[in-house]
């Protein structure tokens, strides 16, 4: 667990799972034309990814410098980021289960805006 790819893969875990709930929320708003009202609690979730991301970073750094790798600082930054891989896949399967599109005009905004979301998420998360 000292390979800076399995703590780039294993650091987006906790994030993603304090934001998992919201997601659905947020992205049924978004796709699924819902009216969402509930922004005290969306900021509320947001401050909680910034706790955490926070805590995984320095957590996953220091064992890397525990190791002495080098390498520390993209890690450090690649861990916190990874959280948006894992959104970009949970944007996989709201896309195959929870919407009713189909066709490639669809398929492609669908994916394209949310790889720039994701694109977004991870380097919000990966400047922390």
């Amino acid at each position: 667990f000292m390979e800076p790819a399995v703590i780039v893969c294993l650091g987006g875990i906790l994030p993603f799972g304090s934001i998992f709930i919201e997601m659905y929320f947020i992205f049924t708003s978004f796709w699924a034309y819902k009216i969402y009202y509930v922004y005290g609690f969306m900021m509320l979730v947001l401050v909680i990814l910034c706790i955490v991301t926070v805590c995984v970073t320095i957590v996953c750094t220091y064992f890397l410098l525990n190791a002495e790798d080098y390498r520390w600082y993209w890690t450090s930054f690649l861990s916190a980021a990874s959280t948006a891989i894992y959104v970009y896949m949970y944007s996989f399967y709201y896309y195959f289960f929870k919407t009713k599109m189909y066709g490639l005009f669809q398929t492609s905004f669908y994916f394209g805006y949310m790889a720039v979301f994701s694109t977004a998420l991870g380097i919000m998360c990966g400047k922390f």
